[in-house]
């Protein structure tokens, strides 16, 4: 298929690129946290994996609110971007 400038397959804009990104690093966070997370439950350190899995519900919430607000800002048609 060659490129062509309507194409849905064609290059993605930059603020598509941003946000896969985006997502890919906050996908890539909560595995790190769920696995310290896991990690602090084996050692036996309640109050610690409580803090763990707390900071990782508010990584995943900002972050998941960043990114739809992101892809609103890129889908509205505003003349201020």
């Amino acid at each position: 298929m060659a490129y062509n400038q309507q194409s849905v397959f064609g290059v993605p804009s930059t603020w598509e690129e941003l946000n896969a990104n985006a997502i890919e690093l906050l996908f890539t966070v909560t595995l790190l946290i769920g696995a310290a997370s896991f990690v602090l439950m084996a050692g036996g350190d309640p109050e610690t994996m409580a803090l763990v899995a707390l900071t990782g519900v508010t990584v995943v919430l900002l972050g998941t609110a960043l990114v739809r607000f992101s892809e609103y800002l890129r889908t509205t048609e505003s003349s201020s971007f």
